[in-house]
């Protein structure tokens, strides 16, 4: 019994040594690891972080005495490493450090600046980021360190001339969200990815997205989105508001994540680089509030260019701030579309290769006043299908995510926002929309008829004018959002796009292909210079002239609806003679054809109605619509 006593006593105090021990040697590992961080001087220039040949450099504009870089080991609750900043660590206000020794791929990093912990403005990717329109809590989001090499395979902007450009704008999460759409990955980037074969068979050679960087889907309304009338907290479904700016959204490239990897930019790169392959620019939309620094935006802008090779920005801010972005050197060769650049900006800062240009709702006015047969709306809208600047560019669009949509456009003339619980006070008042004899959808053939010839006339306003094209996605087969003009915390089927209409409106986006593919057939129809309307090559027609019911006579009095335009295209190096005739009244009219000396005159290419359309010395328009003639 004794033997056994002294047997467990001896074994009792080795295993306390062994542990005790064992305890020291982890706590001497730890301690190492610890060890193995270095801490050198950072460089003040690399805001966020940047991988150097000595490790990565971490900085911060911050104006405060000191701040602390947590590091945590991803998924931890508290930080593996602090490193105190402090005077040593800055230069004027920025904060910064470079760190070695460690492996970053498993680690990401915040600040804590006075107790309160801020996530870097320049982050590339966050490592907690939610699902869509899911709630987080106070924790804020945490920074990926290591970006992954990434194969550009010689990708680079394709710099397309804006005359020869076609826009095609989109929602990310509602373009491919909606079942119909039968996509893998909807409501993601790689979702977009899936239909580019379809964009491309429409035609179109520019994809613009809306705001795709990181962007909190949860906030207070009336501070924070512009769209909102009540302070209340809905969903951000559009994203027009303060963000990560250099993030792609987490919620738009999860599916890429593996096990490992946190990094998911890939998913943002591999849709620009299949863009690019096929010709496709892609443009992204970057809102940001006059609170905004002018340094952050210029480096914000840049990053999306230089480190995603994105084609251009819809810069949503305040003109003179975009001014200043479009001074910046690198961006040059950067499409950049604004509200109203100013004339003496254009003539300052335009080039010839026009990356500047207007993005404004004056075509959307001028063209469905005309459309909807309003008075004295005819010689504006011929002012608008002329402009072209020499040295900017002006971007066209009838419809856009803040309007009725096309097809909307033609069946509500008051908006009907109810959904959005905003007592239907939110959005514009001014629809300049005609519903065709009946508020909201209808069962009436004739009605129906109507309306669809109404969508081709508008197709066709904005197709055949001299600016660039803009239409938005799910326009070109009747997308609806039931009258709702201000759909932005409708992140539901309102916003979706019902991929399930291209069935029953297989005819009309045919239509949209063929005026598409005539437009670019004939470069007439999108200059790259101003038209004088005159005959300065001595051809016998002048680039451009207007027509009414005697040949060479514009009447553009108030009470006229009607009108028709001929183009030459030998003011662009090509042949033929194009007239289209305009008809927005609600009576049948003629209009004079030019004499020609062509033995076969004009024929007949396009046409929105259904009657037949015989040209002769001057041709007969049916009501409420469009045709297009040409001659060799």
């Amino acid at each position: 019994m004794q033997l056994k006593y002294v047997i467990f006593k001896k074994c009792f105090y080795f295993s306390a040594i062994f542990g005790i021990i064992t305890m020291y040697v982890y706590k001497g590992w730890r301690l190492s690891v610890m060890e193995n961080l270095k801490i050198m001087p950072g460089d003040a220039r690399l805001l966020g972080v940047t991988r150097t040949d000595k490790g990565y450099n971490f900085a911060i504009c911050c104006d405060y005495e000191s701040i602390t870089l947590e590091l945590y080991k991803h998924g931890d609750e508290l930080p593996k490493h602090k490193i105190v900043l402090d005077k040593d660590n800055r230069v004027g206000s920025v904060f910064c450090v470079l760190l070695s020794g460690i492996d970053f791929e498993s680690y990401e990093y915040l600040y804590d600046i006075s107790g309160v912990k801020y996530t870097d403005p320049y982050t590339r990717y966050i490592t907690n980021g939610k699902a869509f329109g899911e709630e987080r809590d106070d924790e804020p989001y945490r920074s990926g360190i290591v970006c992954e090499d990434y194969d550009w395979e010689g990708d680079h902007a394709i710099r397309r001339p804006l005359s020869d450009t076609l826009i095609y704008k989109l929602h990310v999460r509602g373009f491919t969200k909606n079942p119909s759409s039968k996509v893998r990955c909807k409501g993601e980037f790689e979702g977009v990815m899936e239909k580019l074969d379809y964009i491309e068979s429409l035609g179109f050679n520019a994809i613009m997205l809306m705001p795709s960087y990181e962007f909190d889907e949860f906030t207070k309304g009336g501070t924070v989105n512009i769209y909102a009338a009540i302070d209340e907290k809905k969903v951000n479904y559009w994203g027009y508001t303060k963000g990560l700016y250099m993030a792609p959204k987490y919620a738009y490239s999860k599916s890429v994540l593996g096990k490992k990897s946190y990094d998911y930019t890939v998913a943002f790169k591999n849709l620009v680089k299949e863009c690019h392959k096929r010709g496709i620019e892609i443009y992204t939309e970057m809102y940001f509030d006059t609170g905004c620094n002018q340094s952050f935006i210029n480096d914000c802008v840049k990053f999306w260019v230089m480190e995603y090779h994105i084609d251009g920005v819809n810069l949503c801010m305040d003109a003179g701030i975009a001014r200043q972005v479009a001074d910046d050197p690198i961006l040059s060769h950067t499409k950049l579309f604004c509200n109203y650049w100013a004339d003496d900006f254009h003539k300052k800062y335009g080039s010839l290769d026009r990356t500047l240009a207007d993005y404004n709702d004056g075509f959307l006015k001028s063209a469905r006043c005309f459309l909807k047969g309003d008075s004295d709306a005819l010689r504006d809208y011929i002012y608008h299908f002329k402009f072209n600047p020499s040295k900017g560019g002006n971007i066209n669009y009838i419809t856009n995510h803040n309007t009725l949509t096309m097809y909307d456009m033609v069946c509500y003339e008051r908006k009907h926002n109810e959904a959005n619980g905003e007592r239907n006070i939110d959005g514009s008042d001014y629809n300049y929309s005609w519903n065709c004899g009946v508020e909201g959808k209808s069962r009436k053939k004739k009605i129906n008829q109507l309306r669809l010839r109404q969508v081709k006339n508008a197709l066709a306003l904005l197709m055949l004018s001299q600016g660039t094209p803009l239409i938005m996605a799910g326009d070109e087969f009747l997308n609806s959002t039931d009258g709702n003009n201000n759909p932005y915390c409708q992140d539901n089927s309102i916003s979706y796009i019902d991929w399930k209409n291209m069935n029953s409106n297989a005819e009309l986006i045919d239509y949209v292909r063929k005026l598409i593919e005539f437009r670019i057939k004939n470069p007439i129809l999108h200059s790259k210079n101003e038209l004088r309307g005159s005959d300065y090559l001595s051809c016998g027609f002048p680039d451009i002239s207007i027509h009414s019911e005697s040949a060479w006579y514009p009447k553009l009095e108030n009470y006229n609806r009607h009108a028709g335009i001929l183009l030459c295209n030998e003011y662009c190096e090509s042949e033929g003679l194009i007239y289209i005739a305009y008809n927005m009244h609600w009576e049948d009219h003629d209009l004079a054809l030019p004499k020609i000396s062509s033995k076969h005159g004009f024929e007949v290419v396009i046409k929105t109605c259904k009657e037949d359309i015989v040209p002769d010395k001057s041709v007969k328009i049916p009501a409420r619509s469009v045709a297009v003639l040409i001659a060799h």
